[in-house]
């Protein structure tokens, strides 16, 4: 049996337990990318939350694409319809669309590693959203309402067709790994960097410094992530968690790097 994680929000509070279903659970507006068989399952439950499960096989028999704008809508359209594969486009509810494409099943702790590859064979990496090939992602459902502009997430079309069929590739071992010391005096500072206050205008940087110093003090990307989410909420006018979330996103491709060199976490002593 396969379970799936469901939240309402993108954020989940730090002290609350996954809520893993095999089925919807009322008022969810997000359901984790990929399913889980039970020794991920098992694994989620104990430790009341979704870290470590990269040594973990996960299930899925979609392959969702995310477009954060429509600006690309035409020419990743002609790649999909080119596979000669089932798929429906939706609108996310803002300005992103979504390609879900029906896949034959897979069940492999590599499955989101092989997705993300596939998506790069076809020329897409920089025109869709890389990071949402992560065991423990999240997706919005169809149906789902946007919190922002509060337009639900709904069906463009549909095109009928064989199954998506793609080869299963060893990961190697993850980016963020090597980075993860986890020494005392990361921790402590890492943990010091949480407690800050920043006004509107600081807090770009100090959302990267949170980000550099939470992967030196041993935490993996998505578990940075979700202390980010718990940073920002208890600023002052919160940002949106869809504003967090693309900073994030920033940070984990490289791309939101500005003129001017940032400064190390081991420079940052707050």
């Amino acid at each position: 049996m396969v379970t799936y994680e469901w939240r309402t929000t993108l954020y989940r509070p730090k002290d609350e337990a996954p809520k893993l279903s095999t089925t919807p659970i009322a008022d969810s507006n997000f359901r984790s990318v990929y399913g889980y068989p039970p020794p991920a399952a098992e694994h989620i439950t104990a430790q009341g939350n979704v870290r470590g499960l990269y040594d973990f096989a996960v299930q899925s028999s979609t392959l969702f694409i995310d477009v954060d704008e429509d600006d690309h809508l035409d020419e990743i359209e002609k790649i999909v319809a080119g596979l000669g594969v089932g798929y429906s486009v939706w609108r996310s509810g803002n300005r992103g669309l979504h390609f879900h494409i029906d896949m034959k099943s897979y069940t492999s702790k590599h499955l989101p590693y092989s997705q993300k590859k596939f998506i790069e064979s076809l020329g897409l990496a920089d025109k869709v959203d890389l990071t949402l090939y992560r065991h423990h992602s999240i997706f919005r459902v169809p149906g789902a309402v946007h919190q922002e502009t509060g337009k639900v997430k709904t069906l463009i079309r549909e095109v009928a067709g064989p199954v998506l069929e793609i080869q299963i590739v060893e990961e190697p071992i993850p980016e963020y790994t090597t980075l993860e010391t986890g020494d005392s005096v990361s921790v402590a500072r890492f943990r010091r960097n949480l407690l800050q206050k920043r006004g509107v205008g600081q807090r770009h940087n100090h959302l990267y410094i949170l980000f550099q110093s939470g992967i030196k003090a041993g935490h993996d990307a998505d578990t940075v992530l979700e202390w980010m989410y718990w940073w920002n909420s208890h600023q002052s006018k919160s940002h949106t968690e869809d504003m967090i979330y693309k900073k994030w996103k920033g940070f984990i491709r490289g791309k939101n790097q500005r003129t001017k060199v940032y400064k190390s976490s081991e420079d940052v002593c707050f």
